[in-house]
């Protein structure tokens, strides 16, 4: 398939006037190769990443955080961006970025993350005025009432890192407000929306101030949160792709968290 074919069939999929205001989306890196046929889908682009795609033969990385967010002055080895950006040229591979027109998408970042909480998805946080159905964030309900530390608790086995939090101003939880990564622009949002918690990711100190008592606030981690976009991301390929096109996808395996835990 040719590529900005499939960029288009993203962008159709995946509004780009869905996207934050300043984000970067689209095509970010093309060799002379115009056709693609294997796809990896990726949470971020590293070297390991890259490694991976070489020893799949995948000749597209389709990746959520954008490689490239600030302009580049110059592409040059001993800079991160442009050494990965040089090699991926190198290699032959292109790179497209889908991101928060993926946030906004309705069984996007948010949803997936309320889904595998066992969550009851109920409305958008903050809906887009011109695609119905689209928007920031998720309202969901819980089956049965649960404690916070239950919730902590539930959020920290699927997450399977640290949880920062601090109390509400109830006792049990009913309703969580979620926006996946980096969310805590939306608190207010979150605490109109009469949401007993707020489930985000970097959540600065003085964040917890505003919050204490009046919502609870949750922190999983970024990467924590967004672990499971590629897959949905993937499956949202594959669906989008027309009937007969011989084009691999496939989710990478790599871990590319930067961020490690103490626990002792």
């Amino acid at each position: 398939m040719n590529i900005h074919q499939f960029v288009q069939l993203i962008h159709t999929a995946l509004p780009p006037e869905t996207a934050m205001k300043g984000d970067r989306l689209g095509l970010q890196v093309q060799s002379g190769r115009t056709e693609i046929s294997s796809i990896l889908v990726t949470l971020e682009i590293t070297e390991e990443v890259i490694t991976e795609a070489l020893h799949k033969g995948n000749d597209c990385i389709v990746t959520f955080h954008p490689l490239i967010f600030s302009p580049l002055i110059s592409l040059q080895e001993n800079d991160r961006v442009g050494r990965l950006c040089t090699s991926l040229i190198k290699h032959e591979i292109a790179v497209i970025a889908v991101h928060t027109n993926f946030d906004a998408f309705p069984t996007g970042t948010s949803a997936i993350i309320a889904e595998d909480l066992g969550l009851i998805i109920e409305r958008v946080l903050v809906p887009d005025r011109t695609y119905n159905g689209s928007g920031i964030g998720v309202v969901a309900r819980t089956i049965l009432p649960i404690s916070l530390q239950g919730l902590v608790t539930l959020i920290w086995e699927k997450c399977g890192s640290p949880v920062r939090y601090t109390t509400g101003n109830n006792k049990e939880i009913n309703r969580i407000a979620i926006v996946g990564g980096s969310g805590t622009s939306f608190i207010d949002d979150a605490i109109e929306s009469g949401a007993d918690a707020f489930i985000t990711a970097d959540v600065k100190y003085h964040t917890f101030h505003r919050a204490k008592g009046e919502i609870a606030l949750i922190d999983p981690g970024h990467y924590e949160m967004e672990r499971y976009v590629p897959q949905g991301l993937a499956s949202l390929i594959k669906q989008i792709l027309p009937l007969g096109e011989d084009i691999s996808v496939s989710v990478s395996t790599t871990i590319t968290n930067p961020v490690q835990y103490c626990f002792s």
